[in-house]
């Protein structure tokens, strides 16, 4: 990227993690990158394209973040725990990884521009390596295949969306339940 993109960019991705989508305008982009709003159009073409790239580099990096992070040897019960945990510390107060589920336009052309989207994805992506581990080692219990075990890990993200209407004073623990349980189902 040239000087002048590379500011575009970095100040885009400032005030998206900032603000969020809705309350960043391209007008407060290019003044944080000290150029004029009509040098922002010769590099992207809308607000939603530069988001979607830059969501695009935020997944890689956090995914980057929780596979430098954890050993995929550990203990399959205290591994996932440690995976969920990074996932949700670092994606939660993410506003840029947070449009994902909060923003179904955005998911919408996010998903259209990323025909992986949700094969790259940090939750997706983290649990497919392992549980490709835990297939070639063979301690996945028959008839378990990795969308089902997938799916399970999935309904932990939704869960955490909506703890707030979880009536319990120890969450964590009703967590670490749950994945415990999960494990049980899916592995021998």
């Amino acid at each position: 990227m040239d000087d002048k993109k590379d500011r575009i960019f970095d100040a885009a991705h400032v005030l998206f993690l900032e603000r969020g989508f809705k309350d960043t305008s391209v007008a407060d982009i290019a003044a944080i990158a000290g150029v004029a709003v009509g040098s922002f159009y010769l590099y992207f073409n809308t607000k939603e394209d530069i988001f979607v790239q830059i969501y695009n580099k935020e997944n890689e990096d956090i995914k980057a973040q929780i596979l430098a992070k954890i050993d995929l040897d550990e203990d399959p019960v205290k591994l996932i725990r440690e995976i969920i945990e990074q996932i949700f510390k670092l994606s939660s107060n993410n506003r840029i990884l947070q449009e994902w589920f909060s923003n179904p336009k955005l998911n919408s052309l996010i998903a259209k521009q990323n025909t992986n989207a949700v094969e790259d994805s940090l939750i997706y992506s983290t649990l497919m390596k392992l549980i490709d581990k835990w297939v070639d080692e063979d301690i996945v219990k028959p008839g378990m295949s990795k969308e089902r075990i997938v799916s399970l890990f999935d309904a932990l993200t939704i869960l955490d969306f909506h703890q707030s209407e979880i009536q319990t004073d120890n969450y964590q623990q009703l967590l670490d339940d749950l994945i415990e349980g999960i494990l049980k189902v899916v592995l021998k």
